[in-house]
């Protein structure tokens, strides 16, 4: 387990910490014994006056407006602080232009201000990684896109890939009659890096900020762990007390997007992140563990049961 030094406290901005991601690395920030003695957190929310704002006024965050469409903006958010959280989201215009423009001023921001650690919510780049097979997963490029922008302005920053959503996984499991029924494009046995977000994803963000040196440039996999269909199905049996059944969808049976097309095809292929996905969520929970301080990962059961199945 690390050890920390007794140090002066230093800040770090949190972008969207009224949201999914940014609540879920403050209060790992806070919830540790000792990373919540060293950093100080400034979250950055949309209406400071929202309750979910003032509720981490309340435990001691500094909450204050910004707009990633403005360089500008983010900069007068930002100064001052020793590291920043930033996050995007893609779903807001639906555009891979629209993203990569608010990472880039989210970038050259950092660079103005002379931040000492960026920690950038990122995703494979997906186009690369299958060679064009996989060319409609744009909310996943852009993230890697300007994931490539911040290393060609040589800041200093560690990348967090959080792995595919649990709480995408419920809407696909349906009552049928007596029991429950799960259907995918993945094989019976597709190994899932699945993430419970508000549990563990500021986890590995804070990890990241404990330990630049093991992070800096380098990709920390947020997975909870690895879930196969069977594993869901077996969490809703063992949480409903039901049978729940898993039936593979062909996939010249798909009726969805190109984008959520690409994206199972990635996890089905491809294993999600790529060429090394295993080694490299075991590493990110050898991070997290060598930092100590918060209980284990998630698993798909206890997230059933959190969110009443």
């Amino acid at each position: 387990m690390i050890r920390f030094s007794t140090m002066t406290t230093k800040l770090i901005t949190v972008f969207g910490s009224t949201g999914n991601q940014g609540g879920s690395v403050v209060r790992a920030i806070l919830g540790h014994p000792e990373l919540s003695k060293t950093w100080k957190i400034r979250g950055i929310t949309r209406n400071p006056k929202k309750p979910d704002a003032q509720a981490m006024i309340a435990q001691g965050v500094e909450m204050v407006q910004a707009d990633l469409n403005s360089r500008e903006s983010i900069f007068e958010a930002i100064k001052g602080s020793n590291a920043v959280f930033g996050v995007t989201n893609y779903w807001e215009k639906g555009t891979l232009e629209h993203e990569v423009m608010q990472g880039k001023n989210l970038a050259d921001a950092s660079k103005q201000a002379g931040i000492e650690h960026l920690i950038w919510s990122s995703l494979p780049y997906v186009s690369k990684i299958t060679d064009g097979k996989l060319p409609n997963l744009h909310h996943f490029d852009s993230k890697a896109m300007v994931e490539q922008y911040i290393t060609s302005l040589s800041l200093p920053a560690s990348f967090v890939l959080p792995a595919y959503f649990m709480s995408n996984i419920p809407s696909s499991i349906r009552p049928s009659g007596s029991h429950y029924s799960l259907s995918w494009l993945f094989r019976p046995t597709t190994q899932i890096p699945m993430l419970d977000v508000p549990t563990d994803f500021g986890k590995f963000v804070a990890s990241c900020l404990a330990k630049p040196s093991e992070t800096l440039g380098k990709h920390t996999l947020a997975a909870s762990g690895w879930f196969t269909p069977l594993d869901v199905c077996r969490a809703v049996e063992n949480c409903t007390g039901s049978k729940c059944e898993y039936h593979e969808v062909p996939i010249e049976d798909y009726q969805g997007s190109k984008e959520l097309f690409d994206n199972l095809m990635m996890i089905r292929e491809y294993e999600y992140y790529g060429p090394g996905a295993q080694d490299g969520v075991k590493k990110s929970h050898e991070l997290v563990n060598g930092i100590g301080g918060w209980e284990g990962f998630g698993t798909f059961e206890r997230f059933l049961k959190e969110i009443g199945i």
